[in-house]
């Protein structure tokens, strides 16, 4: 996104805080398959998890608060959790 004379994105997060948010959802989502690789956390149990912030995303776009950085969060969760579905086999019954 183009960067604003100010030295923030247009959507008014600076490239800092950018950087930050996507060196913490990378080690996050690293972090989480580890641990599915490892056999510590089922990865439908973290999947599951996934989901239920995915949801809560989508509860603030439909009620319009921060909509469209809602969505554009979702959106990477859905990512997340499809990166780890596919990191192991379901352990549920």
């Amino acid at each position: 996104m183009p960067a604003a004379d100010d030295g923030t994105d247009l959507d008014g997060m600076g490239e800092d805080q950018a950087a930050a948010g996507q060196a913490a959802l990378m080690l996050v989502e690293s972090l989480m398959l580890a641990l599915v690789e490892r056999g510590v956390i089922p990865a439908d149990d973290l999947v599951e998890a996934v989901e239920t912030v995915m949801e809560t995303k989508r509860r603030l776009v439909e009620d319009g608060h921060e909509p469209e950085v809602a969505a554009r969060a979702a959106a990477m969760l859905a990512t997340i959790a499809n990166s780890l579905a596919a990191a192991g086999p379901a352990t549920k019954g």
